[in-house]
């Protein structure tokens, strides 16, 4: 299959750019619980600003976020194979607005922006984000369907293709079509984890790194719910990592949205790990929560979480801010 057309490289770069190069605001003020509000404790996190995201057609199906702390932005990158740059405005430690600063393109090797089978970007980690130099970011992007790991410029510049994790390329745990990459980190201790929004029919849910040559290191997990899928993944400094999952199974079962949690420790071994539970917000008890896909710490134990609304009109890209506190 092609990847990049020419219709769609012109309809992408009339796109790709705000007009002057102006910020805008694009966050409107809104709630995700009935009873919960901003500022108060829900298991192990505390609410500390929601917004739903509007006014631009690039604020479509966000799939993964990740905070640069030397260039002080939110990056997102989105099914529609764009990479976003956002200025959260966090007066006071709450989440007040966002400013949608840039869009540019995933492009090709070749420059063109990328073909619709191929931009289904879904998770993002960066590299150089917070070495003290501006300018030397890299992201790592993870997608569906042509299941790979990528490397690109903060423009969309592509740079790389990664090895996938020696797991990942034998059939028996080979992601199938849509239930792809969808989680992607870049771990202190394991370099490069990912792992399948869904496993393979007969195989358990796992993570896969490629840090200690081909083979790499595999790690089995049970997720929170039954029909829990893997959407994101985030490292933190200490080496533990947070687990984003998602629960949904039909337009007559609740959304769950749950974070979880695997120890540092417990990943310097292979085999069957013990996920501990954070937070479930299920919209069955209240919760307004959408399609949660993308999770980034901002700073501390602080996180930005942010939901693909599919493209749909009748759904929101919602931003969450939120702080994981201590136990």
């Amino acid at each position: 299959m092609p990847r990049f057309q020419p219709v769609a490289w012109l309809l992408s770069l009339f796109l790709s750019h705000l007009p002057g190069g102006v910020a805008a605001p694009v966050g409107e003020p809104i709630k995700i619980a009935e009873k919960i509000g901003n500022g108060d404790r829900f298991m192990g996190v505390e609410l500390l600003g929601s917004l739903s995201l509007k006014g631009d057609p690039a604020l479509a199906e966000l799939s993964g976020l990740a905070w640069d702390e030397d260039e002080q932005t939110l990056l997102a990158i989105s099914d529609q194979g764009r990479v976003l740059h956002l200025k959260p405005d966090l007066s006071d430690g709450r989440l007040r607005q966002v400013e949608l600063m840039a869009v540019h393109p995933l492009l090709d090797p070749q420059g063109h922006p990328l073909s619709r089978g191929w931009r289904d970007a879904e998770g993002l980690a960066l590299e150089n984000s917070a070495n003290g130099i501006r300018g030397d970011s890299r992201l790592i992007v993870s997608f569906e369907r042509h299941h790979r790991i990528e490397r690109y410029r903060a423009d969309g510049t592509w740079l790389a293709t990664l090895p996938l994790p020696g797991r990942l390329r034998q059939a028996a745990y080979r992601p199938k079509s849509n239930h792809g990459l969808e989680a992607v980190t870049l771990h202190p201790q394991h370099g490069i984890i990912t792992g399948p929004e869904y496993p393979p029919k007969g195989q358990s849910h796992y993570l896969a790194n490629n840090l200690l040559g081909t083979a790499g290191q595999t790690w089995h997990y049970r997720p929170g719910e039954p029909d829990g899928a893997l959407v994101a993944l985030e490292a933190l400094p200490n080496g533990d990592l947070i687990l984003l999952e998602r629960a949904y199974t039909s337009i007559f079962s609740p959304w769950v949205i749950s974070l979880t949690r695997l120890r540092a420790a417990e990943l310097a071994s292979p085999g069957t790990l013990t996920t501990e539970l954070i937070a479930r917000f299920d919209s069955g008890q209240g919760w307004l929560v959408q399609n949660m896909e993308g999770l980034t710490r901002h700073q501390g134990m602080h996180f930005f979480m942010v939901s693909d609304d599919g493209d749909k009109p009748w759904a929101q890209t919602q931003l969450v801010y939120f702080r994981i506190v201590p136990e």
